[in-house]
């Protein structure tokens, strides 16, 4: 047994992880079949690189007389080596065409009854999906091509990915399409704002030099950038912002040094501000009333009188404060 077959014994369709095909996923489809088939070392016999060897006679020849060759002669050696090669050919395009078939709904698989090989089964399936739909196809095709707009969602490699897509679907139509055609497709269907202004219009002045290549790799290479710029921009701007918030704890701390010490031994205790207070007792700004240095003269004065203290206490006014102790000193005089 030869090293496809010995690969392939244990291959099976069931390890196969993508949509089987149906009657709009071809191309898609079409991709992931072949990848499958050539991991497997068998696209060669789908595509026809690896021919059918001569089908050998059912029986080893025999000899001017009607007998067989002797098992040790040159003919029955050669005999079997030519067997031997058509069975190592049979087995693994059996095992390719059961991966296809697996991998194909049951309402594709009257499309390929009559198909014998795995190439056959290829090119009945290029037939019905592309072939016979290629005059209608194509049509819509280039109307996707020159409306298909970037999407900010989307990356810019997929995007361009999407354009080359089209023009090999266009070219497996049998229509000719130029690389100048995509490329300014891709230049007209780009966002027409900041920098893509200056990067079109730099591409576009190359004239005769411009390439797809040149665009593609110009488009990926500014698109990075960007890329590059906005990741920066973020982490610079939480940067800052981390700054700022260290910023406004380290001034609190400072202000307060000993406010959160204080508030968990229970001793914080609220201070009062004068500035901008206004007196009871005298009506003047600057401090409170248990602080009035008026009242404290006042206090000193009617020390020899208590009415007058007591009237200072009960109605709280300097003015009849002051009369009071002038009538109390007539009164001590009289």
């Amino acid at each position: 047994m030869g090293l496809t077959s010995a690969y392939v014994r244990g291959s099976s369709s069931k390890t196969l992880h993508f949509p089987k095909l149906n009657s709009t996923n071809y191309y898609v489809w079409s991709d992931n079949i072949k990848a499958a088939l050539q991991a497997c070392l068998l696209w060669l016999f789908v595509e026809g690189l690896e021919d059918c060897p001569p089908i050998p006679p059912t029986t080893h020849s025999l000899d001017s007389e009607g007998k067989p060759f002797i098992t040790t002669s040159a003919q029955y050696r050669n005999w079997i080596t030519s067997k031997k090669k058509y069975l190592d050919w049979l087995r693994s395009d059996s095992v390719a065409m059961d991966l296809i078939r697996d991998a194909i709904k049951f309402d594709q698989r009257e499309h390929i009854q009559d198909a014998t090989t795995s190439k056959d089964i290829w090119d009945c399936l290029r037939t019905i999906h592309v072939t016979q739909r290629q005059e209608i196809n194509v049509h819509y095709y280039y109307q996707e091509l020159y409306t298909k707009k970037w999407n900010e969602h989307t990356t810019m490699s997929d995007h361009i990915g999407s354009f080359l897509q089209l023009r090999c679907r266009i070219t497996e139509s049998g229509q000719k399409l130029e690389d100048i055609h995509i490329v300014h497709a891709i230049l007209l269907l780009h966002p027409c704002s900041g920098i893509w202004d200056v990067v079109k219009q730099n591409l576009l002045d190359k004239g005769s030099r411009l390439t797809l290549n040149a665009v593609i790799a110009e488009l990926l290479s500014v698109s990075d950038h960007i890329k590059r710029e906005c990741q920066l921009g973020e982490s610079e701007k939480k940067q800052k912002t981390d700054q700022l918030t260290l910023f406004a704890k380290s001034s609190s701390n400072t202000d307060n040094p000993g406010k959160s010490k204080n508030m968990k031994k229970g001793k914080f205790k609220l201070k009062w501000r004068s500035t901008g207070s206004i007196c009871h007792a005298c009506g003047e700004k600057g401090h409170l009333s248990p602080k009035c240095p008026k009242k404290e003269e006042d206090k000193e004065r009617t020390k020899s009188g208590g009415s007058a203290h007591i009237a200072i206490e009960s109605f709280g006014n300097r003015e009849i404060g002051k009369m009071l102790m002038a009538l109390s000193t007539c009164c001590k005089i009289g």
